[in-house]
């Protein structure tokens, strides 16, 4: 990577103008970006960042995706933020590498939510997220991240989540808690083999289809 580009923003701008015009996905796939901060924007298309390396974080806070947001094996040196925002298409982290937080808080998915693979430091949050098909977190790692006199626990939260499709977390290793009250799915819950370290928080959740808990191990049950 030492010899490889790195995108300036007047080229990450030019992309984006181009995609809109010629009507294709935002081509950064295999790219190397210094971050990508889109706040409050609205793209005419998708976003593929396919094998993608992000130096600084990706911010896309009350951003409007029109299409599928890829980042299928990118590496964020940072965090990945897209609370509040409005994705049109499918939101897929399949095994990338994040050394920050992933925050969706509130985002409404048209399409799936797939972090099957995801490794992540700090906190997934998936609250009061709302995703029309289903959200794969199988194989997903969460751990803790560790700054000076300070831990962030590696938990997961989906509290308030509606999730309309099936949520499948098998084999997930979080080493927090999972933090599921009130959530909604209408299809099956998949735990089987989850490993959390702390709480799983089941309280008030509401699952329309089967709940696997098959070899999933927790400190503590909440239901």
């Amino acid at each position: 990577m030492e010899n490889q580009h790195i995108l300036s923003n007047a080229e990450i701008e030019e992309e984006i103008r181009m995609a809109s015009l010629q009507e294709r996905p935002i081509n950064f796939v295999g790219k190397v970006l210094p971050f990508l901060i889109l706040q409050e924007r609205t793209l005419d298309t998708g976003l593929d960042m396919e094998d993608a390396v992000i130096l600084g974080s990706v911010f896309l806070e009350k951003t409007v995706v029109k299409g599928t947001i890829n980042l299928t094996r990118a590496s964020i040196k940072d965090s990945f933020y897209c609370g509040l925002a409005n994705i049109e298409g499918d939101v897929i982290l399949k095994s990338a590498n994040v050394k920050g937080v992933v925050n969706l808080m509130g985002t409404k998915i048209s399409g799936q939510l797939d972090f099957s693979g995801l490794t992540l430091s700090g906190f997934l949050s998936l609250a009061k997220i709302e995703v029309k098909n289903d959200v794969n977190l199988k194989a997903i790692r969460i751990g803790d991240a560790y700054h000076v006199g300070l831990v962030i626990k590696g938990d997961a939260y989906l509290r308030e989540a509606m999730i309309s499709g099936n949520l499948d977390a098998k084999d997930a290793i979080i080493e927090g808690s999972l933090d599921m009250l009130k959530v909604f799915v209408g299809g099956s819950c998949d735990l089987k083999d989850t490993k959390i370290e702390q709480t799983l928080v089941l309280k008030d959740s509401r699952i329309r289809g089967k709940l696997n808990l098959e070899g999933a191990t927790y400190k503590e049950l909440i239901k």
